[in-house]
């Protein structure tokens, strides 16, 4: 495009590390102060900063000649835009830096292995020479022979064929380990406007950073909404399933534990939960809910959050759920009533306790 030049994250080092920098910043409190991470694109792909309003810089050099030239740096045009790619890694690792979150932690057997290849064994034949094994070896091979002697003004460092070491691959086994994330939404209550985009903004937020923790490939995403019941959806109707009247929000903590019992191997399989729903609770509810938690989802579950959205003065659900869980490291309560919330919800479900 004309007026655009695109550069790694690599290739901006120099020159523009510094403003780099400051656009990263930038970058970082926008997605916190607006806790939303659906603008900058697609969920696990790199990131595309684009830096507005740049004066490229000019190149003055000396011509043998006598004379003088000049060339324009990356971009083509004064004025134009400057774009450079941000891992999804990265950015997670910012945030997550920039939050105090900590890094998940994967429980289970992890039956699933991964294979790489470390340097973590030496020889005296290879191809990657080590030179820090290799100095040290020398240099006391050069102190025995008597040609390194700092006292006689001696400093030769002889590297004889023995004294090299190379660094030699090794294949190594890690487990793998794979997470399933029930997303549980109450469609009882009025989600639409700003319920809706709080409940997205969360959800979002979630899945990618569930992803960042295990790999994109090692997560499984799955949606449940209830009214007087409960079912499955996909992940583009879990905002737009009409409801049918009536709640009971205890039938989709239910209907997921017997999800994750019946169709996993949960010795194998890393287990979270978040619901979202005003909090409204009616008849029995509370007892059921308290019950499933405490006999069924705590014990399997790495992470139980539960949210309120917008609650009104019926809301109950965190306060009855509270009286058996409150601050505990599995089950997480929040509320949420405006945007300006989100990080602070994020921050209670993920954060340490």
């Amino acid at each position: 495009m004309f007026g655009e030049e695109k550069i790694s994250s690599n290739e901006s080092e120099g020159a523009f590390g510094e403003f780099v920098e400051e656009q990263l910043d930038e970058l970082i409190e926008n997605v916190l102060n607006e806790g939303d991470l659906t603008s900058i694109g697609d969920r696990g792909s790199d990131v595309i900063v684009e830096m507005d309003d740049i004066e490229v810089p000019t190149f003055v050099y000396e011509n043998e000649g006598g004379g003088k030239g000049s060339g324009k740096g990356p971009g083509r045009d004064r004025g134009g835009k400057m774009r450079f790619s941000l891992s999804f890694e990265k950015l997670m690792e910012l945030i997550a830096t920039t939050l105090d979150l900590p890094n998940l932690t994967k429980e289970g057997k992890g039956k699933i292995k991964e294979f790489s290849h470390e340097f973590k064994t030496f020889g005296q034949v290879g191809v990657i020479l080590d030179k820090k094994r290799t100095f040290k070896r020398a240099l006391r091979t050069s102190m025995g022979m008597g040609v390194y002697a700092p006292e006689k003004g001696q400093y030769d460092v002889q590297i004889m064929r023995r004294d090299k070491r190379y660094k030699l691959p090794e294949r190594v086994e890690k487990p793998k380990y794979r997470a399933v994330v029930f997303y549980m939404g109450d469609i009882s209550y009025s989600t639409y406007g700003e319920r809706l985009e709080l409940e997205k903004r969360l959800v979002n937020f979630t899945q990618n950073w569930l992803d960042y923790n295990y790999g994109p490939g090692n997560v499984e995403h799955r949606f449940f909404v209830h009214d007087m019941d409960a079912y499955e959806v996909q992940a583009e109707d879990f905002y737009s399933v009409s409801n049918m009247g009536g709640t009971q929000a205890a039938s989709v903590f239910e209907l997921v534990f017997q999800v994750a019992f019946n169709e996993y191997d949960t010795a194998a399989t890393n287990f979270y939960a978040f619901y979202f729903g005003d909090g409204e609770l009616f008849d029995d509810d509370a007892r059921r809910i308290l019950e499933t938690l405490e006999e069924s989802m705590r014990p399997l579950f790495n992470r139980v959050g539960i949210v309120e959205v917008q609650p009104g003065r019926l809301s109950l659900l965190n306060r009855q759920v509270a009286t058996r869980f409150n601050r505990d490291p599995v089950v997480r309560l929040s509320e949420i009533n405006d945007k300006a919330e989100t990080i602070d919800v994020i921050q209670t479900l993920f954060g340490v306790q």
